[in-house]
């Protein structure tokens, strides 16, 4: 609005606007009220928009909680970068790691197994290991090792093969490279103490070294560390026992052992007399 004096004011309408007649700058009075109190339409509500308060003490709580967050992060910010980058180096080393070999499970043992015993289900267990570490000729499961015995002594964990393991079958027991030759010992005691796993030494008297115990005699070793292997469980030892002349006189034990092919002829020749002598070696 222009006045006459020439100046250009803005006219406000606001606590202070100048009304006609009234002086400048005074607090407007509104019609039928006091000075000082809210204009009101004919209809009795407020001319302006009422300002609702009630979400300020929200608005304050979440700036507190916001600054104290702030103030928290500021405070462990070492520890934030330090947790961030363990992170990131661990995601880095998951994406990063080789997947792992493929696996087969094998049958092994679930405990030591002594030599010529018989595998139960105790005594078997299935294991996932990698198929470039397995035996070529590894069991599988259970069924596969029902009714087979240990040629040897099998510690817990070894995965089991035919090489180790028999269906009691004589040369089935042997180990490779050996053959399996029967004798009978000159003491049948100590072929009673034997037991599959053992390690012997064979001696009879002959040309070779001379006894200690017994001057001007000689002794010669036939073989070295022979295995002792277990008998086959369908032998019969009743059906034999009448011999060819029908006597019941019961026959000499025949103990199995493995031996060295080249140690198998002059083993085989006194095989059978009761002139071998066994020395159990470790």
């Amino acid at each position: 609005m222009i006045f006459p004096d020439g100046l250009l004011r803005r006219d406000v309408a606001g606590p202070r606007a100048a009304f006609p007649g009234g002086t400048p700058g005074a607090r407007a009075t509104p019609r039928g009220g006091a000075p000082g109190a809210r204009a009101t339409s004919p209809g009795g509500a407020p001319d302006g928009p009422v300002t609702s308060r009630r979400g300020a003490p929200e608005a304050r709580a979440a700036l507190r909680l916001a600054r104290r967050a702030r103030r928290l992060v500021w405070r462990h910010r070492v520890l934030l970068a330090a947790l961030c980058c363990g992170l990131a180096a661990m995601s880095a080393v998951q994406a990063l790691r080789p997947a792992p070999p493929p696996s087969t499970p094998v049958l092994v043992t679930a405990r030591a197994v002594a030599a010529g015993t018989r595998l139960t289900g105790d005594d078997l267990a299935v294991r996932e290991i990698a198929e470039d570490i397995a035996p070529p000729a590894a069991l599988r499961g259970p069924q596969e090792a029902a009714g087979l015995t240990a040629v040897v002594p099998l510690p817990a964990g070894l995965a089991l093969y035919p090489g180790v393991v028999s269906d009691g079958g004589v040369l089935a027991s042997a180990p490779h490279g050996t053959v399996v030759v029967p004798v009978t010992l000159a003491d049948d005691g100590v072929a009673a103490l034997l037991r599959p796993g053992d390690r012997v030494d064979l001696l009879a008297p002959g040309p070779g070294h001379p006894s200690a115990s017994r001057p001007g005699t000689t002794t010669s070793s036939l073989a070295r560390r022979a295995l002792v292997l277990p008998t086959p469980t369908h032998r019969a030892p009743e059906a034999d026992a009448a011999g060819l002349l029908g006597g019941g006189a019961d026959p000499a034990p025949v103990t199995l052992v493995a031996v060295a092919p080249d140690e198998a002829p002059d083993l085989s020749a006194v095989a059978g007399m009761g002139a071998v002598s066994a020395v159990l070696v470790p």
